[in-house]
């Protein structure tokens, strides 16, 4: 203010000068040129008269008389009279007559000639570009000048330059003295101002910066009243500011305690500048020091992670415009080093503008990574298997809601694939549950793997795993082609081999597939029951199977379950017996017989084992069936050796389910020992599916048979997974072709051919072949010639009762004679 004051009542006083000079100025040199121009409009006014009344009289030697003596005056610069054609009759320079005015004279305008001439009117004005006076006068008269044109224009020039230097001359003079005497006048304001305001303000400013505990003192003598005023006002405000910052000192300290021990991190934002506070705990939360970090609102939102920061700065904006009653927001920030840490904001306004608007928010940050990331592992638990990560069940229920959803909108079809794992609880008994997990996780794995977007992979427990294929196509029948396309791929899946823990293991599948669009008009759990009753037809069709899902497997899964019921109390009820197909050799000499369980139900009468053996496997029941008819063939072998009839070996089906549990190769030689029975009269016949688990197991535990006596065949040979890995490694003693091979023989070349294939690997690895299902003798002859060994079929004789075989036992014993197909 000791510096500004001064410069500004000088620049004013200058202003005001300046402003006065120049204004007087432009007055004074318009007063010399007005006046001029009256004393220039009586000479030509005087001229015209002269040149009008000499031209009438033919005497135009006084008009150049006058013109010569005008020119004695030397401010004129140009004194001519022009003719109608411009061009100059006299002129105070004799070079210019009879010349063109607009190529001698410079400032000559042929425009304004025109223009006065025309109006009859004279113009006279002055020219500060040029400092002159211009005059264009008309000269009224009809003679002619001498032998030219008409004369009609007079044109003056007049210097005001004298005039104009003579005025600015006596001007500044005259503003010297104005001037100097103001100066001082303005001098003497400003050292009076400066000592009664300046200073003693000077002073209680000093004081003001000095601190708290200098004390204000000043000399009232020369000083405004309103400035004691002010320093006694001061003196109070210093006295009640030191209280309030010993408060505020206070309450910093019990806030900043407070704050450190909630471990937050303190933001205060001035929205109208962009300026943001960051404490020190606020920049350690993502990783910075206290000096890292710019105080500025970019430094915030730049931190924000994408995918959060549409949400948190539209809800930053609702609060800011009241649609919110409090501003907090959970998501993430950059940290330091390129990670994200999720954070709670809390944001309070605390301060307005004079229009209402927010323009100051303070708030609060808390880490809160830890709460999230165990909320979200409790959300992904709740939403997917905790063994396979995969979808769970209620993951895929909620998915198959949208989905339905979803057709009745597009229309197009959907399908759910329900994939249970064939034999897997073998796995687990052989192998242990361990194995089992890893080779769920691989499998799982593999599916995760392999579709895409457009489908959701989930595991609903144990072996059986979803597959949602979403948008098919509109064409329900183009769906059920591609549903099945797509179920073979899961197969072909499935089926490559799992290395684990140095085993390989083979497996296979049975799917079942359910089509959904917007006209089924069914819950979820409809749609999964329904694919879960088309797995059940795929196992029951011999497994690593699809089916598609149609209204008869209602009917269907209501008869396994009637069958499932009553399969329980079958055994105890004396409704199972056994049946034994006798087996031949290429002589038609008995060499043994296959026993196969038959069920006659006192209701539904003779129930067929291909109905009720897959319910028996799917159950559970397969285990306690196949005790059962060990135990018969037993007591039948018993019951015709104690009345001196030798048996031939007779061969057992066996499930894969109960070959494959633990101990099962003891116990079963244990059980023979007891029922005092010899081990090498029973062959075991297993099928392919059997076999698919660890070879080294299975090595060790038909190797244990062998070495007891027991011979182990595969049955249903070829219709599998037909590897020759357990054909080579095994120590099988027999390969049975299975029926659907043979019943083709004679149909064509490629059936001939695999039937031909069968037999000579089987013999090229010492291993005897049995032909099932033979019913004809071109059949036969067939076989004979490609060296098969033994037969079955109702070509030799069909299923018999406990009797009729016992019967067909006793000696002599004959050979059996054809038997007509389905006698």
């Amino acid at each position: 203010m000791a510096y500004v004051v001064p410069f500004c009542v000088f620049f004013i006083y200058l202003c005001l000068v300046a402003g006065e000079y120049f204004y007087e100025r432009q007055s004074l040199e318009s007063e010399a040129s007005t006046a001029q121009i009256k004393q220039l409009e009586k000479e030509l006014f005087r001229m015209q008269h002269l040149v009008e009344r000499a031209i009438h009289n033919q005497n135009l030697d006084s008009v150049a008389e006058e013109i010569s003596l005008a020119a004695t005056d030397f401010n004129i610069m140009v004194y001519i009279l022009l003719d109608d054609t411009s061009l100059i009759r006299y002129a105070n320079h004799v070079v210019w007559r009879d010349s063109r005015a607009s190529q001698v004279i410079d400032g000559y305008s042929m425009a304004l000639h025109r223009q006065v001439v025309d109006s009859g009117k004279p113009r006279i004005f002055a020219n500060m570009d040029r400092l002159s006076i211009q005059a264009y006068y008309p000269v009224i008269t009809e003679a002619p000048v001498s032998f030219g044109g008409k004369a009609e224009l007079l044109y003056l020039e007049y210097d005001l330059s004298p005039a104009m230097a003579k005025v600015t001359d006596d001007l500044n003079l005259r503003f010297m003295r104005v001037w100097g005497l103001g100066a001082l006048f303005v001098l003497g304001f400003m050292l009076v101002l400066h000592f009664m305001l300046i200073r003693p303000l000077r002073a209680l400013a000093w004081q003001a910066r000095g601190g708290e505990n200098i004390p204000f003192h000043m000399d009232n003598t020369w000083v405004f009243s309103e400035i004691r005023v002010l320093k006694d006002y001061l003196h109070r405000s210093q006295q009640k500011l030191q209280r309030t910052q010993k408060q505020l000192r206070d309450n910093e300290q019990r806030w900043l305690f407070a704050v450190e021990g909630t471990r937050n991190g303190i933001w205060d934002w001035n929205i109208a500048s962009g300026e943001v506070f960051l404490s020190d705990r606020w920049k350690e939360m993502i990783g910075y020091g206290p000096h890292e970090l710019e105080g500025l609102y970019s430094t915030w939102e730049s931190r924000l992670h994408p995918d959060d920061k549409g949400a948190v700065l539209s809800s930053l904006q609702a609060y800011l415009n009241g649609e919110t009653e409090a501003f907090e927001s959970v998501h993430r920030l950059r940290h330091k080093e390129g990670h994200y840490i999720w954070v709670l904001d809390r944001g309070m306004l605390v301060e307005w503008d004079e229009q209402g608007r927010p323009c100051r928010i303070i708030g609060t940050h808390a880490d809160v990574s830890d709460d999230v990331r165990n909320q979200q592992a409790l959300a992904h638990l709740a939403n997917h298997d905790a063994l396979t990560n995969l979808a769970n069940r209620r993951s895929l229920m909620d998915a198959l809601y949208e989905q339905q959803k979803h057709c009745r909108n597009s229309q197009q079809c959907a399908a759910l694939f329900l994939i249970d794992l064939d034999n897997f609880k073998t796995i687990n008994d052989t192998l242990g549950h361990h194995l089992g997990d890893r080779l769920l996780i691989q499998l799982a794995a593999r599916f995760s793997g392999y579709f895409s977007a457009n489908t959701l992979v989930a595991r609903l427990g144990g072996d059986e795993f979803v597959i949602l294929a979403k948008d098919l196509t509109q064409d329900r029948a183009t769906a059920a082609r591609r549903a099945l396309a797509l179920a073979s791929e899961i197969r072909q899946l499935v089926a490559r081999p799992f290395n684990i823990s140095d085993k390989q293991l083979h497996v296979s599948a049975s799917i079942g597939v359910c089509l959904f669009d917007d006209q089924d008009d069914i819950d979820a759990e409809e749609l999964l029951k329904r694919a879960d009753m088309a797995m059940f037809q795929a196992k029951e069709g011999g497994r690593d199977n699809c089916m598609i899902y149609n209204s008869e497997m209602e009917v269907k899964a209501h008869q396994n379950l009637l069958i499932q019921n009553e399969l329980r109390y079958a055994i105890e009820r004396q409704q199972l017996s056994l049946v034994y197909q006798p087996i031949v050799d290429a002589q038609g000499k008995l060499t043994g017989a296959e026993a196969l369980l038959r069920w006659q139900h006192p209701q539904q009468g003779n129930i067929s084992p291909a109905d009720f053996i897959p319910v028996a496997e799917g159950s559970g029941l397969i285990s306690e069936i196949g005790h059962w008819v060990i135990l018969e063939v037993c007591r039948f072998i018993r019951e015709q050796q104690a009345r001196g009839i030798g048996v031939p070996k007779i061969a057992i089906n066996l499930s894969a389910r109960q070959f494959n549990q633990p101990e099962f190769v003891e116990r079963l030689i244990a059980l023979l020992k007891a029922q005092g029975i010899a081990t090498d009269a029973l062959e075991l016949e297993l099928t392919e599916y059997a076999l698919l688990t660890n070879l080294c197991i299975m090595n060790t535990r038909i190797d244990l048979l062998r070495k007891a006596g027991i011979s182990v065949a595969i049955d249903d040979f070829g219709t599998g997974y037909s590897s020759l890995s357990y054909l080579q490694n095994l120590p099988l003693s027999r390969l049975k072709i299975d029926a659907s091979f043979v019943q083709k023989i004679g149909s064509g070349r490629s059936a001939d051919a695999i039937v031909k294939a069968i037999i000579e690997m089987a013999h090229s690895l010492e291993l005897k072949v049995v032909a099932e299902g033979v019913e004809t003798a071109q059949q036969r002859a067939f076989l004979n010639q490609l060296g098969c060994d033994n037969f079955q079929g109702y070509l030799f004789s069909q299923p018999l009762p406990e009797v009729e075989f016992a019967a067909l036992l006793r000696p002599p014993r004959r050979k059996l004679p054809y038997a007509a197909p389905g006698s």
